[in-house]
């Protein structure tokens, strides 16, 4: 999760220079923390800029508890500008794609469809780039403390970097390898790497070969490293979508709201079906009996997906076409599951054929005005200069929209929201108890504004959820306030009250 920035009023975190900037603005290392980093330096034996390692193409794998790969990955680096592919192997070998140009971060999903991330999800990228190629040894560093792992003392050492998130590296003192890393100690976006190996390059150049994740049991390993390869601007950026639209005229087609839906009729492989609008899906999901009566084959594939009834079995498939009004979606991977398997009804007790969730959004401009319940989908090239609602750069680096609010004139939260949650407003329990809400003992109660810019709203119910850090979860009963432009590919929205 990430917090977003409000293109409005707060700068966007977009590292726009060539390269990261390595070096940071603070004081210098202290002695023990210098100590420590010149032993790193020495163990791997060069540092990033010093002319070692100019580019480089990485293949590997991610295995699972078991020892069995998941994905594959080919990592190209040129300085730190990079560019990731992931084949996921239990998902048809769908391919994800995540990179960083020298202008923006960018991330596209199995579809092929790039968003650009201007969140804090970009700054923990930043760190997490620097930490891979070797450039914190000189960065500004304080010592923090001696810390057993494993039975072993090791020494911590916070450094800290330009439009990046700290770094607190777990140097071996005797070896000087890194043995952890953590990165955004204490934030919401802190994650532990635990190093497992490192591999020789070059003679004497090494480099971070294996790790985990925190708790995680699934294993990333580098097993290929070409220096110093060949790696064109080109090659740096997102690749051509697999999906593709086609649009017809800009006029909008009717939908339907209810007191806790949006529901819109769509065309699946020419079969017409009824669906939740749901930006908290990050994915199109089908229900197993309307995909199979439209012709949606499956793929092979071994996957599962986590729903508020746990852990279910979902299938991978390829739509030929979902056509809403005069637009069609061609190609598209999607999700489907078996929705009748709690109840024979379906979903809501009424049969709707499933969710069309973020690979709707992600190419395309969405156009949904709540109030006169229509919607339209538009190329991304539509211009929108001309809208008047609220412009905010959104983060959708869960796949999920959200957006910066301030709670109660003071509280500062990132606000997903989740128009397939019929629900209230939900307010993690930790955040809730931080700051005495009244619902921290009730379990729901009324905040007392919420508020985004210039638009505020008082008097919102909310109950506690199953959230965490400063994330709150906004559901329709709140939503429907709005009426919205969704502009994915450009990573921003707009925002408009109505008459709701």
């Amino acid at each position: 999760m990430a917090r977003s920035l409000a293109l409005a009023w707060i700068a966007a975190v977009v590292l726009a220079t060539a390269g990261l900037p390595v070096r940071a603005d603070g004081p210098p290392q202290d002695a023990a923390s210098a100590a420590l980093l010149a032993k790193h330096h020495a163990y791997v034996g060069w540092q990033f800029g010093d002319g070692t390692f100019e580019s480089m193409r990485i293949g590997g794998n991610v295995t699972d508890a078991k020892g069995e790969k998941t994905h594959t990955f080919v990592m190209l680096w040129r300085g730190l500008l990079y560019h990731n592919t992931y084949t996921f192997l239990r998902r048809a070998n769908a391919t994800t794609n995540v990179g960083y140009t020298g202008n923006l971060f960018w991330l596209a999903d199995s579809n092929g469809f790039p968003t650009p991330i201007y969140s804090e999800y970009a700054k923990y990228l930043a760190s997490f780039n620097v930490l891979e190629q070797e450039g914190t040894t000189e960065l500004p560093a304080r010592f923090v403390e001696n810390k057993s792992v494993d039975g072993k003392t090791l020494g911590v050492v916070r450094v800290t970097l330009n439009n990046g998130d700290p770094i607190d590296c777990y140097v071996d003192p005797q070896t000087g390898a890194y043995v952890e890393a953590t990165i955004d100690p204490g934030g919401a976006y802190e994650t532990t790497l635990h190093i497992l190996s490192y591999s020789d390059v070059l003679p004497g150049k090494k480099m971070m070969a294996s790790y985990r994740f925190g708790d995680s049991k699934t294993t990333d390993t580098y097993e290929k490293f070409e220096p110093n390869v060949a790696v064109s601007s080109e090659d740096l950026h997102p690749p051509s979508p697999s999906a593709t639209w086609t649009f017809g005229n800009q006029d909008a087609a009717p939908i339907t709201v209810t007191h806790s839906r949006i529901l819109i009729d769509a065309t699946v492989n020419g079969v017409k079906g009824r669906f939740i609008l749901d930006t908290g899906a990050d994915s199109i999901v089908l229900d197993d009996r309307f995909a199979d009566r439209a012709g949606v084959p499956v793929l092979k594939s071994q996957t599962q997906g986590e729903t508020l009834y746990g852990v279910v079995k979902t299938r991978v498939r390829r739509a030929d076409s979902i056509q809403f009004g005069e637009a069609t979606l061609h190609n598209a991977l999607v999700f489907s599951q078996d929705f009748r398997d709690r109840d024979y009804r379906g979903i809501d007790r009424s049969g709707y054929d499933g969710l069309i969730g973020y690979d709707f959004f992600a190419g395309a401009v969405v156009k949904l005005d709540i109030y006169d319940a229509k919607m339209s989908v538009l190329d991304p090239s539509t211009d929108l200069s001309a809208e008047r609602g609220l412009p905010i750069f959104v983060d959708l680096s869960e796949e999920i929209p959200a957006i910066p609010m301030t709670l109660n004139k003071s509280i500062a939260v990132n606000a997903m929201l989740d128009t397939g949650n019929p629900g209230i407003v939900f307010v993690p329990y930790d955040l809730a108890k931080k700051h005495h809400l009244t619902m921290a003992t009730l379990g729901c109660s009324s905040i007392e504004t919420l508020t985004i810019g210039p638009i505020t709203y008082a008097g919102q119910a909310a109950c506690l959820g199953g959230l965490f850090d400063n994330y709150m979860l906004l559901g329709l009963d709140f939503l429907k306030h709005f009426n919205y432009v969704f502009d994915y590919p450009h990573g921003r929205m707009f925002m408009t009250p109505n008459k709701n």
